[in-house]
């Protein structure tokens, strides 16, 4: 588990894109279901290239992507294709250099560098010749890395669907769903003075960071959603009567709006 930074990609400003600029702001919204996609680019010999620009040096060592239809494609930054990304988590290559991905979604992490824009060149799709997709797209740099994950018990997560209910003159129900959002609790006990200070500093900071819960390039399953600390900061308490058996407490995260 881990805290990443805010997304250093959050407004259309900073990119530059090949097609479909009318929907860039789809790649940095919260609603992974409002794709970013393609037009005209249905084809696996015309590659789709986006650049995300910043207006100051960034240190880069996490990228996210959700629901993207990529095969053949390739993440580098300062323009140069050659300054391909080095993973430092398990996947299919070392490189940030897909040659025959199949996941919809990846979360990727990298040796830190500072740099001064990524770029995402998608070559082809995992059914050829379809439009380039990508839901999310997050760039970012690691917060802080959780010290041990809590038991199953500690940590409860949810999809907790935003929805209207009307009520009809016949006595029926109608739903309309208006936005997913994600939300988790996670409880701690025995944390070591060290780990509860690190936390102390991600609570002070009083603005929105990204969660996530398990990062993996295989099988991920998707928890990953910018958020806000809510509810009090409460891990000054000792976890048992004794001051060296550490502290306890819970962090409360909810998703930010769209």
């Amino acid at each position: 588990m881990e805290f990443i930074y805010a997304n250093y990609l959050n407004t259309t400003g900073s990119i530059t894109i090949n097609s479909n600029t009318a929907g860039a702001a789809n790649l940095y919204s919260t609603d992974i279901r409002q794709q970013w996609y393609s037009s005209g680019l249905n084809d696996d010999s015309l590659p789709a290239s986006i650049t995300i620009s910043f207006s100051s040096t960034q240190t880069v060592s996490r990228l996210v992507l959700m629901n993207i239809n990529a095969k053949k494609m390739t993440i580098y930054y300062n323009g140069a294709t050659a300054n391909t990304f080095a993973l430092t988590t398990t996947a299919a290559t070392t490189t940030a250099s897909f040659t025959n991905n199949s996941e919809t979604s990846l979360y990727l992490t990298t040796t830190p560098v500072d740099c001064t824009s990524v770029t995402i060149d998608i070559y082809s799709t995992q059914v050829a010749n379809s439009e380039k997709a990508i839901g999310w797209l997050a760039v970012s740099d690691l917060l802080l890395d959780f010290e041990r994950i809590p038991s199953a018990n500690n940590y409860k997560v949810m999809l907790d669907p935003q929805r209207v209910e009307h009520k009809l003159s016949d006595g029926g129900t109608r739903i309309q769903f208006t936005r997913d959002v994600m939300r988790a609790d996670i409880s701690f006990e025995y944390l070591s003075a060290s780990f509860t200070s690190s936390l102390r500093s991600v609570y002070d900071l009083q603005t929105d960071y990204i969660f996530c819960a398990f990062p993996t390039t295989t099988g991920w399953d998707k928890v990953c959603f910018p958020c806000v600390w809510t509810g009090p900061y409460d891990f000054l308490n000792y976890s048992d009567n004794a001051a060296n058996s550490g502290f306890g407490g819970k962090i409360q995260l909810r998703q930010i709006p769209q």
